[in-house]
């Protein structure tokens, strides 16, 4: 099968699963963030996210979010993410499913022997979400694959930088705007 075969088929399938969904111009959302993130810096974290969904086609947002880490062998490892979200709106049966990538810093803290250390790092990433209406409150599970940059010459211990992070957001819905005919 082509490329182009492929592809082809990819639409049609998404665009068999898609349901309609209310014409907005724009949605805001605010609300906070509750995280788990494989690997010692990581662990639980909790943060705040605020986004605007475009007509719902689209979901830009900024996040910032603070994993409490592990102490393993005296050393304490930490992170927080300051990040873009950004997103495809894809209406799934009363469902909204976000294919996703969040964009910006990771901030690596290490304590350890008295002496804190700290590297700033890209991140990168992908995941996906799906959110869950109740009125104007979502519920959005998300599973994502941090990519971030190395930050181990900058630290005195070596901490593990990529790895699964599932989410979830508890968000207020203010609608913007209702395209009229």
């Amino acid at each position: 099968m082509t490329g182009s075969a492929r592809a082809c088929l990819l639409v049609g399938a998404l665009h068999l699963l898609a349901s309609s969904a209310p014409a907005q111009s724009g949605e805001l959302q605010l609300g906070l963030i509750g995280s788990y993130g494989s690997g010692e810096a990581y662990g639980p974290g909790a943060g705040v996210v605020l986004g605007v969904a475009t007509g719902r086609l689209a979901y830009v947002g900024a996040r910032w979010a603070y994993h409490a880490g592990a102490t393993k062998a005296a050393v304490t490892n930490r992170v927080q993410v300051f990040a873009v979200d950004l997103g495809i709106d894809i209406p799934l049966h009363g469902l909204e499913v976000f294919p996703n990538v969040s964009l910006g810093a990771i901030r690596f803290a290490q304590r350890a022997l008295g002496v804190s250390r700290h590297s700033t790092e890209f991140l990168a990433a992908p995941g996906v979400s799906v959110e869950v209406r109740a009125g104007r409150v979502a519920l959005i599970p998300e599973l994502q694959y941090t990519l971030a940059g190395d930050p181990n010459p900058d630290l005195p211990s070596p901490v593990r930088h990529r790895g699964l992070i599932a989410s979830v957001k508890l968000v207020m819905l203010f609608e913007v705007g209702r395209i009229r005919r």
